[in-house]
């Protein structure tokens, strides 16, 4: 129903497949967790920057024929306060929950604990809950050793950088 007004779009009104099923259950893990990590709390990196996406500026956009100048650039950034606060506000959007859980298994890692006493899960869930785990307790290994003697390393996606649900 969320994308009702787009015609086809939005979650279909049943699932007949493990396949499908496997398919959305998949799309909305990514989503929640992935997706949400990669967009939201890297916008105090792009954002912080004023000249990268200033929230308005005191000039008129430039023409196609301009000449765009640093003086030109500077008179047409906002003042310093409205600067301010849009560092402000994507600095608190952009850093993670202090109760946040992320998708690695050791309580000092991972705040509340992956499987807490808060989760009903049978033996058989657990299992393939730790067999997950253990996976992208892989995967962070290797994004670690990716990034050895990077000047930027990108660790944006790694599994102990993404929460396991949305906070908001």
């Amino acid at each position: 129903p969320g994308f009702i007004s787009f015609g086809r779009c939005g979650f279909p009104k049943s699932i007949s497949t493990k396949e499908k099923l496997n398919e959305y259950l998949t799309l909305l893990i990514f989503n929640v967790s992935c997706f949400h990590t990669g967009v939201n709390f890297q916008i105090n990196k792009y954002l912080a920057y004023i000249p990268n996406a200033p929230p308005c500026l005191k000039m008129p956009p430039p023409e196609q024929n301009d000449v765009i100048t640093d003086e030109r650039i500077q008179q047409s950034l906002p003042q310093q306060n409205v600067a301010l606060v849009t560092m402000a506000v994507t600095n608190i959007l952009g850093n993670f929950s202090p109760i946040e859980r992320f998708y690695v298994q050791t309580r000092a890692l991972n705040r509340k604990g992956y499987i807490g006493e808060n989760m009903a899960v049978s033996v058989d869930q657990e299992d393939c809950i730790l067999r997950m785990v253990k996976m992208m307790e892989d995967l962070v290994g290797k994004i670690k050793e990716r990034n050895v003697g990077k000047f930027l390393p990108y660790d944006v996606l790694s599994p102990d950088n993404i929460p396991i649900t949305t906070e908001i």
